[in-house]
């Protein structure tokens, strides 16, 4: 006999999140633009054969591919339609509030993971991002079934490293901040397990196999470019247009100088630049990193931003103001939630667990990261299942307390 699936609160949860962003899909026409329209013409040109770029004479490496590369199957297979990209979002919402919950479960208890589904499912920039050509759903999807896998003590250390190296080479196409995540996940079980040889030992498989598969595109662009480069020529740019003198810590345009200059020249010509001015300017570093950190967190309004033409072609732009007012009434206090969780876990299950947990942790390294280029609240998205399980805990604490004082009253 089969089971009834509204019967598990998982389910109807994730059920509940899909309706909500399907009926977004069908209220918001997709208008790529920003980042989002060189998705589309990059996945455009390979699904075509004209290699990743705006044209065939016009290659580019200063974005990661990752996200280009998955439109242009979408393409190839069904022509230039958004409805699969939107098909595939609402996967990757339904897969990132399953782990979140799952992880919320693993860490807390399976009342703070239906706390934190409900949370995900009703926010409004996730719902927003369904009808969004961009990497922050996919990357955080991949983040979050890496961290899951490795967290899962079924499976073999041997497998999970391979399996994570998989996952974190595809989410380091997406974001190349991806990186230096396997540490971090070295670092959790060390923490767990105090088994550093064996940990070590996978971390390096795990590194291996990342290599592996990051290696083709890496030739691609050191044979495009003439030099070494890993993923993607941005990185440069992104820490100069944070780090020069006239810096306002956000996009720059390029300096004139740099004219001439290919991809990967550019790369490491501002980012020697921004090294410098770091070097001479410390404690301004210091000063425009906090602001930056403050700046990402402030604010959560790009998923009307990116939705803009959709919106007000339709709507008109009478729209726009009251669904940013309803992301910053969620954000706000989904921020605040989240940030006196960390105090909750610290004292619930000590400081330690609080300053090694993955949540604090993950949420910290991808904010540091931004804090160091620049700033704008899309930074703070991969961040936000860690966010939402806080926030989880955070309500279930202030529930419990209120049953304490009923009770005693």
């Amino acid at each position: 006999m089969l089971k009834n699936p509204l019967k598990n609160p998982y389910r109807v949860i994730i059920l509940i999140g899909l309706f909500l962003r399907l009926l977004w899909a069908i209220a918001v026409p997709v208008v790529p633009v920003s980042d989002s329209n060189a998705y589309d013409v990059f996945a455009q040109n390979l699904a075509k054969g004209n290699g990743f770029g705006w044209g065939v004479n016009e290659l580019t490496a200063f974005w990661p591919p990752g996200t280009s590369f998955i439109y242009a199957i979408f393409y190839k297979i069904f022509g230039h339609t958004y409805w699969p990209i939107i098909l595939f979002n609402l996967l990757l919402a339904a897969g990132t509030i399953w782990v979140s919950m799952h992880l919320a479960e693993k860490w807390f208890s399976q009342r703070i993971a239906i706390l934190t589904g409900f949370i995900l499912a009703f926010w409004p920039a996730q719902i927003q991002f369904t009808t969004v050509l961009a990497s922050e759903l996919l990357f955080t999807a991949l983040v979050m079934a890496a961290l899951c896998l490795w967290l899962e003590e079924k499976f073999t250390l041997r497998s999970r490293a391979i399996g994570v190296g998989v996952i974190m080479a595809a989410a380091c196409y997406v974001r190349p901040t991806a990186l230096l995540i396997p540490f971090l996940l070295l670092f959790f079980r060390v923490i767990k397990t105090r088994e550093i040889f064996k940990t070590v030992t996978a971390t390096l498989v795990m590194f291996l196999i990342m290599a592996i598969i990051i290696a083709p595109w890496s030739y691609r662009n050191t044979q495009l470019f003439g030099q070494f480069t890993l993923l993607s020529t941005n990185s440069g740019a992104v820490l100069w247009m944070g780090n020069n003198p006239n810096s306002n810590g956000g996009y720059m345009h390029l300096p004139e100088e740099t004219k001439g200059m290919n991809q990967s020249q550019k790369n490491q010509y501002l980012k020697s630049l921004a090294r410098e001015h770091i070097k001479e300017k410390p404690l301004l570093f210091i000063q425009r990193c906090i602001i930056r950190l403050i700046d990402t967190h402030s604010r959560e309004s790009i998923g009307v931003a990116w939705n803009e033409k959709g919106l007000v072609s339709r709507y008109g732009s009478g729209i726009l103001l009251p669904l940013k007012i309803i992301n910053q009434l969620y954000w706000l206090p989904a921020l605040g939630l989240g940030l006196i969780g960390i105090l909750i876990l610290g004292k619930q299950y000590g400081w330690l667990t609080m300053l090694t947990h993955p949540t604090v942790v993950i949420w910290g390294y991808l904010a540091g990261v931004h804090a160091v280029i620049i700033s704008q609240d899309r930074y703070h998205f991969p961040s936000v299942p860690m966010i939402a399980i806080l926030a989880a805990l955070t309500v279930a604490y202030g529930l419990d307390q209120k049953a304490k004082s009923h009770k005693s009253g």
